[in-house]
């Protein structure tokens, strides 16, 4: 519930704007950059860039990060923002992934030394397995034993009773119903609560006070551990000749093609060899070398058992699923890893599964095949008070959930997905009715998705990249480079024909002092949207869609392609030459729309740099048109001079 009416602090400067022109656009006024472009904009309605600024003054919130402050200071900066942070993606292993992942949640860059000749090497006198396969054994148990350290020092500030409260609690925010999103501030909300509600709230205020309490850098130091030991024994296994296994395990554990079994005090250690092999239970360690297996208890994940536990399959198509949280490539509390190489793969979860990490770090990293990965809630790449990377190299792949997916960043967390590679599909629907806005429609909140709870705590940073392939994204209700509350959601899209879906809060919208932007470099694109979608900014928020390129076409019905609402700030510049189509069911609401609350008003821009261009609504081709409180649109007939595109679609 809402504690109060809240103040919100905002450098918006608004100047005076006529209404209801449409006038030719001047042949002298042509921009070299979007930025430029933004400026002639802005120099229409009497503003600069340095007058926008939508940054709330500090406060006591333990979990803002500063990338979200940085969008918000400067929002007409997100797509350059974006630019920067994707540029420094450029990872081939899980540990170099986070290593750029620390400065975004602003946890100091530690760098733990991974030790392999550390004298934990209880493997070096068995004889009856490979020697790269002892070492690799070896190398895990030495890095487990680091790693504990870590993790010991990171929760070292609470009670066992407290941290029960942190690992039983902390996934019931990631679960159906648990979403707060009201959308007007209202005062009575609070008088009218009960009891219940009241008692809540101060559950509430309990947990994220113990939530600040965890040492977040120690835990990163723990999956930085980790990371390295899995990718130096991943260059191992990857020379160790093909085999069959004589070994067995307990019938409880897995049966099959089985190398080498023992138990540790982090839990099972097991090879598997060549052929098939059927895993019942999470392990600690497996390293299987190929075969179409089947782990019907996950692999890579770890929940308050296992602390710590790591997969590396070589090759086969692979069936992973388990209806248990954290059990695939995820983390509660500690670290999961999940590897697969080779093979068309299904990973089938439930909650709070491939690759989601709560106080904690959960990688899945699969670098070959056709792969399917289905789940329910918080899954393939969630992050709340730690991170979650859903790593896919190549192949036609197909991700479908239902909420708080597919890119989800809550609470101190980070969620990415990045695909480098095939024509995929992104689907989030049907799992949570909107009760507030539409019986017939679901609360999504995916696919490049930021969120914070509403009114006290900051939200995370949730980003799809997307390298290559003609893809095909579909969410209903806060979805596809979306956001709420003091979070940033993002989509990242290189090249291909794609196409985006969605309902409403989509598309680059940012809500309730958020930020949100979708990036699309290349490609003939189509959006299609409800409203307040398409570069929208609803509420203090920034909401920026940039399209670089291609013959695109943009379907809406109302509030949307450029609009800001409630002080709001929303953008779409379509930058390239292309044969571009906008259509819009409502003409007063879009296609550079602002409007007036609290004694300000809003900024929406819609601007479109070249080609021959066709409008259903406020715009027109060649022109330049503006509400008052205060939009405008420019349709700028010759674009950026063709010497400069190139640079331009860099972001410089």
């Amino acid at each position: 519930m809402y504690k109060g009416i809240f103040k919100i602090y905002t450098s918006l400067l608004i100047i005076f704007l006529l209404s209801g022109a449409v006038i030719s656009f001047a042949e002298e006024n042509k921009p070299t950059t979007r930025s430029d472009a933004l400026s002639i904009a802005l120099d229409a309605i009497k503003m600069t860039t340095g007058e926008l600024s939508l940054k709330r003054g500090k406060d006591d919130d333990p979990f803002r990060l500063s990338i979200v402050d940085e969008a918000m200071d400067r929002p007409l900066e997100v797509p350059d923002i974006l630019d920067s942070l994707v540029k420094t993606m450029e990872f081939s292993s899980a540990e170099e992934f986070l290593k750029i992942s620390a400065p975004i949640l602003d946890i100091e860059p530690a760098n733990p030394i991974f030790n392999e000749q550390s004298g934990k090497n209880p493997w070096s006198e068995i004889t009856d397995i490979p020697p790269k396969l002892r070492k690799s054994l070896d190398i895990l148990f030495s890095a487990y034993s680091d790693a504990k350290a870590d993790i010991d020092e990171a929760f070292s500030s609470l009670d066992s009773f407290q941290l029960d409260t942190l690992f039983s609690r902390g996934p019931e925010y990631l679960t159906p119903g648990a979403e707060k999103l009201a959308d007007e501030v209202d005062e009575s909300m609070l008088e009218e609560a009960d009891m219940r509600e009241l008692e809540e709230e101060k559950a509430d205020t309990r947990f994220f006070t113990l939530a600040s309490r965890v040492d977040r850098g120690k835990l990163f130091s723990s999956a930085r551990r980790i990371a390295q030991a899995i990718w130096t024994v991943k260059n191992l296994v990857d020379k160790v000749e093909p085999q069959q296994g004589n070994g067995t395990a307990p019938d409880t554990v897995a049966f099959g093609d089985i190398i080498y079994y023992t138990d540790t005090e982090f839990g099972p250690f097991i090879i598997g060899g060549e052929g098939p092999t059927v895993y019942l239970v999470p392990c600690a360690v497996i390293i299987d070398l190929g075969g179409d297996d089947e782990y019907r208890g996950g692999a890579g994940g770890t929940d308050t058992i296992l602390k710590f536990s790591v997969s590396i399959d070589v090759s086969g198509n692979d069936v992973y699923w388990s209806d248990a949280s954290f059990s695939i490539g995820s983390a509660l509390g500690g670290v999961g890893i999940l590897i697969d190489e080779k093979g068309n793969d299904h990973y089938r979860g439930l909650h709070h599964t491939e690759a989601t990490g709560v106080f904690g770090w959960g990688i899945l990293w699969d670098e070959e095949g056709d792969d399917v990965y289905l789940g329910h809630t918080a899954v393939q790449g969630a992050g709340f008070c730690g991170g979650g990377l859903l790593y896919d190299k190549e192949g036609y792949d197909r991700y479908e959930a239902h909420l708080y997916s597919q890119a989800f960043g809550f609470v101190g967390g980070l969620g990415i997905l990045y695909d480098e590679e095939g024509n995929d599909s992104y689907i989030c629907t049907g799992a949570s009715i909107d009760k507030l806005r539409y019986a017939d429609h679901n609360v999504t909140l995916s696919q490049g998705f930021g969120y914070g709870f509403r009114p006290d705590y900051s939200g995370g940073v949730g980003i799809i990249v997307e390298k290559s392939g003609n893809d095909a994204y579909l969410s209903d209700i806060f979805g596809q480079a979306a956001s709420y509350w003091l979070a940033l959601g993002a989509i990242y899209d290189f090249s291909g024909h794609d196409s985006y879906t969605s309902y409403q809060y989509a598309q680059g919208s940012g809500v309730h002092l958020a930020a949100a932007g979708l990036v699309d470099i290349s490609g003939n694109d189509a959006y299609v949207a409800h409203g307040v979608s398409q570069g929208c900014g609803h509420d203090l928020a920034i909401g920026f869609l940039d399209d670089r390129n291609g013959d695109d076409n943009y379907v809406t019905w109302d509030l949307a392609q450029g609009a800001g609402n409630a002080n709001g700030i929303g953008v779409l510049v379509d930058e390239g030459n292309g044969q571009d189509s906008y259509a819009a069911k409502r003409n007063y609401n879009v296609q550079g729309y602002g409007n007036w609350r609290r004694d300000f008003g809003s900024i929406g821009l819609m601007l479109d740099l070249g080609g021959k261009d066709a409008y259903a609504g406020k715009g027109s081709e060649g022109k330049w048109w503006s509400y008052s409180n205060y939009g405008i649109g420019i349709d700028f007939p010759d674009g950026i001079p063709e010497q400069t595109k190139d640079e331009a679609s860099k972001g410089k």
